[in-house]
């Protein structure tokens, strides 16, 4: 069997060695000529997977690392009766612990309380709904916003609606185009004036859910309107408008979702899945390659459950110098240049670690139901 592999996908020879012959390459310029005699394809979300790449192919599976599909022609992948599966929900805990670190920096360094905040939710899928809940354990009212689910402990609203209100609105819907319902530019020039003011905007789904163009023109003409924006997630990618980078208070290049735990869980599943469509036994899962940690933290004995969350997240994901260093790449002068440093961010990024990873020492007096939510491993 030959598997054609994007070389960023983590732990391929680990997890797919022993199937065969293994060839890896950059996923963005994956070509057909390279995946013509494969049997098998593992992509990313940057590579498209189309009648161009696979027309003349023997590929008869395609397993992708992400959560999302929209890189992929799901109508003709059908009709060629190539088996395709996804990660889903695969990175959704690094995710949300991404929109808590930096909402906890963005706090700390604008000095926007957000005690007892309204938080909007923009899309309420594995992502969004983890976030919602756990925003509800630590003290947030809120409210979302998806037209294709419903969750009887959420509270939904329209999208103006939500807008409005939301103290925090935090965008997290797969990209599509066609539809009553079309997520491109979901967020645009007609809608972001209804944004509170003072309120803080974080997308960490698709880029093309916010018209960039909109937004750049937005916060160009009213530069005090919002508290704070985050973006994680740009449309152009891997050339995101550094003009609206410049402006905005916290950049990262698309790596919410990529915690050690994201990144590997994501290739378990489309292992697992490989091996279901070959009717064979797993030889590994996940708990075989994961670090151990030997560091353990004290909970800080802070006023709220926010504020001790975000003390700890800021001592175990220092997100700021995921900042930093996307800023260092935006001023490069050719786009070539520019592009590949935007993907080697990505391709070299540093192995953080999700809440589980670390042990918990807790005073008696806490409340270790409560606690529990937060992820860690919990020590008396």
């Amino acid at each position: 069997m030959q598997i054609v592999a994007d070389e960023n996908i983590a732990l391929l020879n680990e997890f797919f060695g022993h199937f065969g012959e293994l060839r890896c390459y950059a996923g963005r310029q994956l070509s057909a000529a390279q995946v013509k005699s494969a049997d098998v394809l593992l992509v990313r979300s940057v590579t498209p997977v189309n009648a161009a790449l696979l027309q003349d192919s023997s590929v008869c599976f395609v397993g992708s690392a992400t959560i999302g599909f929209d890189h992929m022609d799901q109508t003709w992948l059908a009709e060629q009766k190539i088996t395709v599966r996804t990660a889903p929900a695969c990175n959704a805990q690094s995710v949300v612990e991404y929109v808590f670190a930096a909402l906890a920096y963005v706090s700390k360094t604008k000095k926007i309380s957000l005690q007892n905040k309204v938080l909007g939710v923009v899309g309420l899928g594995n992502v969004g709904s983890l976030l919602a809940r756990l925003a509800q354990k630590l003290g947030f009212e809120v409210i979302g916003y998806d037209p294709f689910t419903h969750h009887a402990d959420i509270q939904q609203v329209e999208l103006a609606d939500l807008l409005q209100q939301a103290d925090v609105v935090s965008c997290h819907t797969p990209l599509t185009t066609t539809g009553t319902y079309s997520s491109y530019h979901l967020l645009n020039a007609h809608n972001l004036p209804l944004l509170k003011s003072g309120a803080i905007l974080l997308n960490a789904g698709r880029g093309a859910a916010i018209d960039n163009q909109a937004l750049l023109d937005f916060i160009t003409l009213n530069p005090k309107h919002l508290g704070a924006l985050i973006l994680d997630v740009w449309e152009n990618e891997p050339l995101p408008n550094r003009c609206l980078a410049h402006k905005t208070d916290l950049i990262t290049p698309h790596i919410a979702g990529y915690s050690l735990e994201g990144k590997w869980r994501g290739t378990e599943m489309i292992y697992s899945a490989l091996c279901e469509f070959l009717h064979q036994a797993p030889q590994h899962q996940l708990a075989d390659f994961l670090p151990p940690l030997s560091q353990s933290l004290s909970w800080p004995l802070l006023a709220s459950l926010w504020q001790n969350y975000a003390h700890l997240l800021q001592s175990i994901y220092p997100i700021q110098h995921d900042d930093h260093a996307f800023r260092k790449t935006l001023d490069i002068v050719t786009d070539n240049e520019r592009a590949s440093a935007f993907d080697a961010l990505r391709k070299n990024y540093w192995p953080r670690r999700e809440c589980s990873a670390y042990r918990l020492n807790v005073a008696p007096v806490a409340d270790i139901a409560q606690l529990k939510y937060l992820g860690f491993k919990i020590i008396i």
